[in-house]
C-alpha cells in the first residue's frame, strides 16, 4: 500500500512551517493554516518538483542500488577513469 508522504515547507507569507501531505502543496489555491494568507500551487511548484525528483531518485537507488561512482562511471580510481590520481601526468 502506498501512502502519500508528508512534507514541511515554509509559508511564503508568514514563514511558518506547513506540515502537510505532498498533494496539499499542489492544490490550485488554498490558505496557510497559520496566517490564512491565500496560497497557490505555483508558489510551491519548484520546491515540490525538487522534492519529487529526490524521492524518485531515492526509490530508484533502493530498487537498483547506488549509481556507479565517479564522474566517468568508473567505480574506483584504479580503473583508468577520470577519477584516477590527479598527480598522473596523463590526467588533464
Amino acid at each position: 500500500m502506498h501512502t502519500e508522504p508528508n512534507i514541511a515547507l515554509d509559508c511564503p507569507a508568514c514563514r511558518e512551517s506547513i506540515y502537510a501531505a505532498l498533494s496539499w502543496f499542489k492544490q490550485t489555491y488554498t490558505s496557510c493554516p497559520h496566517c490564512q494568507q491565500g496560497l497557490s500551487a505555483g508558489q510551491f511548484e519548484a520546491l515540490v518538483a525538487d522534492l519529487e525528483q529526490a524521492m524518485d531518485e531515492s526509490i530508484e537507488e533502493l530498487l537498483h542500488g547506488p549509481a556507479s561512482g565517479g564522474c566517468c562511471g568508473k567505480k574506483s580510481a584504479g580503473q583508468g577513469g577520470c577519477c584516477r590520481d590527479k598527480s598522473d601526468p596523463g590526467v588533464i
